[in-house]
């Protein structure tokens, strides 16, 4: 009795029973939300993996009266100034280390955007010593202690208080794209119930004549599923899409932080937007490629759930 109503592909008219305008777009606002969700989500985790990786390799010290002779303990007089001293401290770094002392034009640098471009040489600047550690390679823990020991004032900053500051925020911004997703998908859900329940309360009759006549629950829950299904991947891929050009945009102007190939801020060639697609992390491709395939899976076996359960009830 299954079989010539299997044959037909829209037995029950579910194409009047369930509108596309309606579940189509609403699926597709919450696929163009879940998308920008989980682009920033990703973006910003491996913005973080990439800050952090490079700031836990940097020191930044700085040397106050850096011209000034070195106080020597004996009383003699001091050969080496306070720069030159803590230079020496750094030779016992690890190998590969790189250590840098700012020029003046560097610094000068360094400060415009503060003081503007004006002559610096007059103030009393700390002397700035820049060192790039190799990777895999630790700070020695008694470092900080030996230049203030020969070089009282001595400031060390370590980037990678920041890169754990990075990484914190990262994992923020991922457990609030997950509880985003969450409630995009709790919304689809609801719609797809709704949306369900319409096309049950419409479908009523022909419903119960059909199963009288021997129509399989899963021959009726499948028609409404592949129904729904179907319109929540369409209306999945039409928001993933749609979020694209935000998203390459977002992605052009992140570039210059994540190191990515730069573009012309004001016009986008073609070459330019197939670089921009080009520097998409591939697991956000990945995700963006499973949307349409989740809003599909979500509707279909809610769809599944509430009709099996409607036909449950039936005498």
């Amino acid at each position: 009795m299954t079989r010539p109503f299997s044959r037909r592909r829209d037995g029950l008219s579910l194409s009047e029973a369930l509108p596309d305008r309606s579940l189509f777009a609403l699926v597709a606002m919450m696929g163009f939300l879940a998308a920008l969700t989980v682009a920033g989500a990703s973006g910003a985790r491996a913005l973080s993996a990439r800050w952090a990786g490079g700031a836990a390799q940097l020191l930044t010290i700085q040397v106050p009266d850096a011209d000034n002779p070195v106080a020597t303990q004996d009383g003699s007089t001091p050969t080496t100034t306070r720069v030159q001293a803590v230079l020496a401290d750094l030779t016992n770094l690890p190998a590969g280390a790189e250590v840098h002392q700012l020029t003046q034009p560097e610094l000068a640098r360094l400060l415009e955007p503060w003081l503007g471009e004006t002559d610096n040489s007059a103030l009393p600047l700390p002397a700035i010593i820049r060192v790039k550690l190799p990777p895999d390679a630790a700070i020695p823990t008694s470092l900080e202690q030996t230049l203030n020991t020969h070089v009282p004032g001595t400031i060390m900053e370590h980037n990678a208080r920041w890169g754990e500051r990075l990484r914190a925020l990262a994992n923020s911004l991922l457990a609030c794209a997950g509880l985003a997703l969450l409630t995009v998908g709790g919304i689809a859900t609801m719609i797809t119930g709704l949306a369900t329940r319409t096309g049950l309360a419409s479908r009523k009759e022909i419903i119960k004549t059909l199963h009288g006549l021997g129509a399989s629950d899963s021959y009726i829950a499948g028609r409404f599923a592949w129904r729904t299904a179907t319109l929540g991947f369409g209306g999945g891929l039409t928001g993933t899409l749609g979020a694209c050009l935000p998203l390459l945009l977002l992605l052009q102007m992140a570039a210059p932080f994540a190191s990515a190939p730069r573009t012309t801020p004001d016009r986008l060639l073609p070459q330019d937007w197939h670089a921009l697609a080009g520097s998409i992390p591939s697991d956000m491709l990945v995700a963006l490629l499973l949307l349409p395939v989740g809003a599909a899976f979500i509707c279909w076996l809610t769809t599944q759930i509430m009709v099996r359960l409607w036909l449950l009830r039936l005498p």
